[in-house]
């Protein structure tokens, strides 16, 4: 009978916890790209929108254009294991209303 081998357990645990720390990486980044393409999204309708009407109209714009970004970097968010649907849903009219402030505040 053969001689049964002993296999170290220590590069199966290395992959593991490598493994383990990109994910939470990855999905932040993507955060962080989602983000960016929504902020973009309004800030280019927002100076569409503002050279035609008033600025708090125009931000009323920007964000209704620019629904499909803001859902696609709210559900990169809900994919990271900090947050949850309820954290998510706080955070939402508070972000918007950064936002908001910012881009009408924004003399550019």
């Amino acid at each position: 009978m053969p001689q049964a081998r002993f296999v170290s357990p220590v590069p199966l645990l290395t992959a593991v916890v490598l493994i383990a720390i990109a994910c939470p990486a990855r999905a932040d980044a993507g955060a962080a790209t989602r983000h960016a393409i929504w902020r973009d999204c309004l800030t280019r309708n927002f100076k569409v929108q503002a050279a035609l009407t008033a600025r708090d109209l125009a931000a009323d714009a920007a964000f209704q254009a620019c629904r499909a970004p803001e859902e696609a970097y709210l559900a990169a968010l809900m994919a990271s294991p900090l947050l949850d649907g309820e954290d998510i849903a706080r955070a939402k009219p508070l972000l918007a209303g950064r936002i908001r402030a910012w881009l009408i505040s924004n003399p550019g």
